[in-house]
């Protein structure tokens, strides 16, 4: 059964930890500037809904800078914001010895994107200024890591799909720095190879556009980092409802990183203003098998009956099509641009355009062959007049997939009742079973584990050559 690691308890621990700094900051009237820009009445409904979920990170922001005892000074653009208005806000904010951190949530309009960098370097705890912030990755890229940390202990495979976005990039730093293997995806790359991963952090903001066709029993954890918002008020995420039972541990949407990127946020300012030796939030270590416990798990016999039920679903599951699945279909929601790059709202992912395109006219257009939400795009790129926003409408789902059919690896009957053996054919019940202790133990607290051992050196890697663009470009 797979386990939620909840970016609300994250939040909950980081709002305990840094709550007696309230006394230090609140007499000292220090503000934080949150910038978010309003849509218009007549602007495309794709991005009315970026902007929406930008309200409500923003929202989210101010509740928690407030928690600390700063005053949130939360800035509304009107639609129609022209370039003077959008740099005397900035310059303001640049000015004032008050103000000591700024954010801008994204996306602005495209023609107001390149004034972000006249934000003042040192007020920058979001790494928007390209290269010039104290901080070499989003808190939103930092937390991602940060969650991940326990459960690489031993040298896995992290599969990042959506590298060459905003926080893509700043996921792929920083796991490369601390010496991690790496399988980078992106535009026009086959998901399917996140199978081989033991990780799965997905930073595209393209809904479902991992299901059960992609992940396995083995992905100790799947990072979840999409964020859009429904018409019908819910969100969805990168992957899947169907596929939320198949690995071992994921981050729920919502819940999962947007909170993970509010605890970091506070972190850094609590350590900038007040204390350099502030704790830490953490993620506990949990229990996970490797895919080598894992397959010997499911080698051994069992003396649980295969119902003709079961074997015809792992028939059915084997014979799935291997239908291909790309980066590269339209969404929005999650993720940050910086001068054209993707948009990041709440800590995930919208969308970016590809290097070198330009979009002639307003909101909604987009340039044929680009990734709209979690796709990659040059620094730089923008709409000419307006927005960025794709063509195609939110929440499409990544490639086609046979309705009620299963690949090989997803679940083929529910985990067996307490106390009972799992199935043959059934990897997800038996992956519970062993996680709690009834075979081989798991990795992680209180268990012993004889294949995987301490965490390995870090180890310098070879950059990896950037990939020639595709025709209209790049397809988080």
């Amino acid at each position: 059964m797979t386990e939620h690691v909840s970016g609300r308890d994250v939040l909950r621990q980081a709002k305990e930890l840094y709550e007696p700094y309230r006394d230090d900051v609140a007499p000292t009237g220090q503000r934080v500037a949150i910038i978010r820009f309003q849509p218009a009445e007549n602007d495309p409904p794709d991005w009315k809904i970026k902007l929406e979920a930008s309200k409500v990170s923003a929202e989210q922001k101010v509740k928690s800078f407030e928690h600390l005892g700063f005053q949130a000074d939360h800035v509304v653009m009107p639609p129609g914001t022209t370039r003077a208005q959008f740099a005397e806000v900035l310059e303001r904010a640049n000015q004032d010895p008050q103000t000591r951190a700024i954010i801008v949530q994204f996306p602005p309009p495209a023609h107001l994107q390149p004034l972000v960098q006249r934000m003042d370097p040192a007020k920058d705890i979001d790494a928007l200024t390209k290269g010039r912030s104290p901080y070499n990755a989003c808190a939103t890229a930092e937390g991602i890591c940060r969650v991940v940390e326990p459960f690489a202990k031993d040298d896995p495979v992290i599969a990042v799909v959506g590298s060459k976005g905003f926080v893509g990039q700043g996921v792929v730093t920083t796991l490369r720095e601390q010496g991690h293997r790496l399988m980078e995806l992106d535009a026009g790359d086959d998901l399917r190879r996140v199978r081989d991963a033991d990780i799965v952090v997905s930073v595209t903001g393209n809904p479902g556009i991992l299901g059960p066709d992609h992940l396995r029993p083995h992905h100790r954890l799947v990072v979840d980092s999409g964020f859009v918002p429904q018409p019908d008020g819910s969100v969805k995420g990168d992957v899947q409802r169907e596929a939320y039972g198949i690995p071992q541990h994921l981050t729920p949407v919502p819940g999962g990183i947007g909170p993970v990127e509010m605890a970091t946020l506070m972190e850094r300012v609590v350590r900038r203003e007040v204390d350099p030796d502030a704790p830490s939030w953490k993620v506990d270590p949990r229990p996970y098998l490797t895919k080598d416990q894992l397959t010997q798990g499911a080698q051994e016999p069992s003396p649980a009956t295969v119902t003709a039920a079961q074997a015809t679903q792992a028939t059915q599951a084997a014979q799935v099509g291997e239908g291909r699945q790309v980066v590269g279909e339209r969404a929005v929601g999650g993720e940050r641009a910086v001068d054209g790059e993707r948009a990041v709202v709440g800590g995930q992912s919208v969308g970016q355009q590809a290097a070198g395109q330009q979009t002639p006219g307003g909101p909604g257009q987009q340039a044929a062959g680009q990734l709209g939400a979690g796709g990659s795009q040059g620094p730089g790129q923008q709409a000419s007049g307006g927005p960025t926003a794709g063509a195609q409408a939110a929440g499409g789902a990544a490639g086609p997939q046979s309705p009620g059919s299963q690949a090989s690896g997803s679940p083929a009957v529910g985990a067996q009742g307490a106390g009972a053996q799992a199935a043959v054919g059934n990897p997800i019940a038996q992956a519970a079973r062993l996680r709690t202790g009834a075979g081989h133990g798991g990795v992680g607290p209180g268990t012993v584990n004889p294949t995987a051992g301490p965490s390995a050196p870090a180890r310098a890697q070879s950059p990896v050559p950037p990939k020639p663009p595709t025709p209209g470009g790049p397809g988080r």
